[in-house]
């Protein structure tokens, strides 16, 4: 099931790609869209199919056990059979327990010659998670979330009303800092997957305006970089499953710390003496080592980031600050812990019985 999915999971974002001057290039890219565009039209109806593929296979096995019992047996052929409606809302309700909210970070960008650059969603997404976590935001990109939520408890007499909120957007500001940050991060990325995969740029499944998807993180878990101290969940609304990918260096303190340690030169060059430009050496030298140090939990905390995928398109999966700090105050509590760790989100995807894949880095 998971395999199947996965290999779909590429799409275009829902904005259209750049118009190109060259024609060949726009027929390229006409075919690359149209081809993505089959495969998101098929997404939700190759959920449904494997699911029910899935059950049906878990239904005979269970009949051709129950047909091996004896008839005086108790044990019943029925029992629970994972439903594409279950998961989906095993997934929903690990969300209202994390307190994360989908937001729109949008799919534009802006490159360094200041042009245009489409499908940039996933990046994009990514960058807001990231900004959000550490605090790089000065307005909270889901209290509107919570003022609506106000307001519709007014309106109907102070009763819990569940209404469909429009999707919030970044504020002007907040989504300038995710623009830059999310240039970087697809320039770091791609130079990562196009290491491993150099045809790939030509074959057009990397590009400027070319819809990245979360398996690129794959070739990145490895890094030295920031990139490798991040975890991030992927949360697929449209079959409830989380894709789950821990960096190499997840849980560790970024950068390293330099840590020096003296040794004898003695054994190495008998014992001192002059180098070879006359000046004299002493009769020990430093080794420099650079190790990582087990971080706190904030950072952890900060280094998650949440995903949204629904076809086609990435969304950033933001934690709701304000509510959250008027449910606090009211119960006059000092500390909020909003922002879900990697093991918090795991805990809560095991507690809600949600399909998910983890890809460690560090495997």
């Amino acid at each position: 099931k998971r395999g199947s999915i996965g290999n779909k999971r590429r799409g275009r974002s829902s904005s259209s790609s750049s118009p190109h001057s060259d024609s060949s290039e726009d027929s390229d890219a006409k075919s690359r869209r149209e081809s993505i565009d089959a495969r998101l039209k098929d997404h939700s109806d190759l959920v449904r199919g494997l699911f029910a593929k899935d059950n049906q296979s878990e239904k005979d096995n269970r009949k051709r056990r129950t047909n091996k019992l004896s008839s005086s047996s108790s044990v019943s052929s029925k029992g629970q059979v994972t439903t594409l409606q279950n998961s989906v809302q095993s997934q929903s309700q690990a969300l209202s327990e994390l307190n994360i909210v989908p937001v729109e970070a949008g799919a534009n960008n802006i490159n360094e010659q200041n042009q245009t650059i489409c499908n940039s969603c996933f990046y994009l997404s990514l960058a807001a998670s990231y900004l959000s976590g550490v605090g790089a935001f000065a307005e909270d990109p889901t209290k509107s979330y919570y003022l609506n939520t106000l307001n519709t408890g007014m309106n109907s007499g102070g009763s819990v009303a569940t209404v469909e909120l429009e999707i919030a957007t970044l504020p002007h500001k907040e989504k300038q800092l995710t623009m830059n940050l999310a240039l970087q991060l697809k320039r770091a990325i791609e130079a990562a997957v196009l290491l491993v995969h150099p045809d790939w740029a030509e074959s057009g499944m990397v590009g400027e305006s070319v819809q990245a998807f979360s398996d690129f993180l794959v070739y990145a878990l490895d890094s030295d970089s920031v990139l490798g101290h991040w975890a991030i969940a992927v949360f697929d609304e449209a079959s409830g499953f989380v894709d789950v990918y821990r960096g190499r260096h997840y849980g560790k303190v970024y950068p390293p710390t330099k840590v020096k340690s003296r040794r004898s030169l003695s054994k190495t060059r008998g014992g001192g003496g002059r180098d070879s430009k006359g000046r004299r050496e002493s009769d020990a030298a430093t080794r420099v080592k650079w190790k990582y140090k087990v971080c706190d939990e904030e950072t952890r905390r900060a280094n998650t980031l949440t995903l949204r995928y629904i076809p086609g398109h990435y969304q950033p999966l933001l934690p709701e600050l304000t509510k959250m700090k008027h449910s606090a105050r009211s119960r006059r509590e000092d500390n909020v812990n909003p922002r879900p760790s990697l093991e918090h989100v795991l805990a809560t995807l095991e507690k809600w019985n949600v399909l998910h894949v983890v890809t460690d880095g560090r495997a």
